[in-house]
């Protein structure tokens, strides 16, 4: 159910920091399709958007913190949502820019408009680190980043939770797992081979596969922010997640059945020296404890990883009996959205 349902009003507006990214264009379209009108911020011109987006132009690395206030005093959203940042393949320097940086100007842009906006923040299960805990992590736990990306995920949070603690702002961190779903990026591991599907090849290879991943589909983790926005009082953190484990050889065969492809698909054994170093090391394979989102928002996960992976291919480019291009944009994802979450 939306909560919003403006029907003798204007409706209110959120600006979405990041929309030409994975995760910034299922927020836009879950807000747009609940009756927010939606200030689509991206680097360079976007087309794809969903109905009822508007594209915003601001190159939010290049942009000061006055920038980011005249955005916002001339939109005058009652929601801001960050889903920009910096993830894979770009340096320290840019994961700083992306993740840290970024969040301090949004944090304290937000602080001076003259009518509160709420504040969400993409966060990232990474934040977590490695933990032996044995059980769900839950947000009271204390953070063992391992990776760049990770310790600069979490400082952007701090940032962001410090900010609640000190009454500058009303905001939350929705810290996810591993998403999938929709225009998921060319980068991800199973978007990577959606596309090479695609193609239909007569051979797959795949890549060595070893672990257990939470994979939340990206449209649960969408109507998470559209709940935050709604929900009257939020936490400082909250988990998104899909509340249980899947091997990633169990994610790979799913997509592979989805797709009905007929290429012969050769798997790639795990060297037993741990030389294949995922770039998703640093993450344990407990799950989230989602109970907090449950009583907080009102939320819980809506789809399963088939579905996810289903609505994953049919917004794949090229493949067989394709849907309409999906959003297209020649943006920098590091800075205009995450491609990518885990």
């Amino acid at each position: 159910m939306c909560a919003v349902s403006p029907a003798d009003r204007e409706p209110p507006t959120a600006v979405v920091l990041g929309a030409a990214g994975f995760v910034g264009r299922n927020v836009c379209e879950a807000l747009s399709a609940c009756g927010w009108s939606v200030a689509a911020v991206v680097r360079r011109t976007a087309s794809g958007l969903p109905p009822g987006c508007r594209t915003v132009r601001v190159d939010l690395l290049r942009s000061d913190e006055s920038a980011l206030l005249a955005l916002f005093e001339a939109e005058r959203p009652a929601l801001v949502v960050n889903t920009a940042g910096a993830l894979w393949n770009v340096t320290d320097e840019q994961l700083t820019e992306g993740n840290v940086t970024l969040v301090r100007r949004l944090v304290d842009a937000v602080a001076k408009l003259p009518v509160p906006a709420r504040l969400v923040h993409i966060g990232s299960a990474y934040e977590y680190g490695g933990q032996s805990t044995g059980r769900p992590l839950t947000e009271d736990l204390p953070e063992h980043p391992t990776s760049r990306y990770a310790r600069t995920k979490l400082a952007g949070t701090r940032v962001l939770t410090d900010a609640v603690a000190d009454g500058r702002i009303d905001a939350t961190v929705l810290r996810i797992a591993m998403s999938a779903g929709p225009y998921a990026p060319p980068d991800s591991l199973l978007g990577s081979l959606a596309r090479r599907l695609a193609e239909q090849p007569r051979e797959l290879r795949l890549p060595p596969l070893a672990g257990v991943r939470e994979i939340v589909d990206v449209r649960d983790v969408a109507d998470a922010v559209r709940r935050a926005a709604d929900a009257p009082r939020v936490p400082p953190v909250v988990n998104i997640g899909s509340g249980t484990g899947v091997p990633l050889t169990e994610a790979v065969d799913t997509l592979i059945r989805v797709t009905g492809t007929s290429a012969a698909v050769l798997r790639s054994p795990v060297p037993d020296d741990g030389g294949h170093a995922r770039r998703d090391a640093g993450i344990g394979e407990q799950p989230l404890d989602v109970s907090l989102a449950r009583r907080a928002l009102g939320w819980s996960p809506q789809h399963t990883l088939a579905d996810a992976l289903t609505a994953l291919w049919d917004t794949v480019p090229g493949r067989p009996d394709a849907s309409p291009a999906p959003l297209t944009t020649t943006s920098n994802l590091a800075v205009d959205g995450e491609s990518i979450h885990g």
